[in-house]
Protein backbone atom coordinates (compact mmCIF):
# COMPACT_ATOMS: atom_id res chain seq x y z
CA UNK A 1 0.00 0.00 0.00
CA UNK A 2 2.60 2.15 0.76
CA UNK A 3 4.31 1.87 -1.99
CA UNK A 4 1.17 2.93 -4.26
CA UNK A 5 0.73 6.07 -2.39
CA UNK A 6 4.56 6.93 -2.51
CA UNK A 7 4.47 6.12 -6.51
CA UNK A 8 1.27 7.89 -7.20
CA UNK A 9 2.60 11.02 -5.30
CA UNK A 10 6.43 10.87 -7.27
CA UNK A 11 4.01 10.25 -10.54
CA UNK A 12 1.93 13.34 -9.30
CA UNK A 13 4.95 15.48 -8.76
CA UNK A 14 6.71 14.63 -11.87
CA UNK A 15 3.19 15.46 -13.92
CA UNK A 16 3.27 19.36 -12.02
CA UNK A 17 7.21 19.43 -12.69
CA UNK A 18 6.47 18.73 -16.39
CA UNK A 19 3.62 21.27 -16.25
CA UNK A 20 5.57 23.80 -14.79
CA UNK A 21 8.23 23.37 -17.36
CA UNK A 22 5.60 24.07 -19.79
CA UNK A 23 4.43 26.81 -18.49
CA UNK A 24 7.51 28.58 -18.01
CA UNK A 25 8.13 28.02 -21.84
CA UNK A 26 5.28 29.63 -23.08
CA UNK A 27 5.14 32.79 -20.68
CA UNK A 28 8.23 33.80 -18.32
CA UNK A 29 9.75 32.87 -15.23
CA UNK A 30 7.94 35.42 -13.70
CA UNK A 31 4.55 35.04 -14.69
CA UNK A 32 1.82 34.61 -12.35
CA UNK A 33 1.07 31.19 -13.94
CA UNK A 34 4.61 30.07 -13.68
CA UNK A 35 3.94 31.05 -9.50
CA UNK A 36 1.15 29.49 -9.34
CA UNK A 37 2.39 26.00 -10.88
CA UNK A 38 5.44 26.60 -8.94
CA UNK A 39 3.31 26.80 -5.96
CA UNK A 40 1.35 23.63 -6.70
CA UNK A 41 4.53 21.53 -7.29
CA UNK A 42 6.11 23.00 -4.02
CA UNK A 43 2.84 22.17 -2.12
CA UNK A 44 3.13 18.31 -3.26
CA UNK A 45 6.71 17.91 -3.33
CA UNK A 46 6.13 18.67 1.03
CA UNK A 47 3.40 16.12 0.50
CA UNK A 48 5.79 13.42 -1.00
CA UNK A 49 8.02 14.61 1.81
CA UNK A 50 5.41 14.39 4.83
CA UNK A 51 4.44 11.08 3.91
CA UNK A 52 8.06 9.78 3.69
CA UNK A 53 8.53 11.26 6.95
CA UNK A 54 5.37 9.61 8.69
CA UNK A 55 5.89 6.40 7.23
CA UNK A 56 9.77 6.37 8.90
CA UNK A 57 8.52 7.37 11.92
CA UNK A 58 5.93 4.86 11.77
CA UNK A 59 8.70 2.03 11.04
CA UNK A 60 10.54 2.86 13.77
CA UNK A 61 8.23 2.94 16.83
CA UNK A 62 7.14 -1.22 15.17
Amino acid sequence: MDDLVTKKLWEDTEKLREELHDIVTKTSINSSETIRASQLLDIKINEYYRYQRQNRLQSNHL
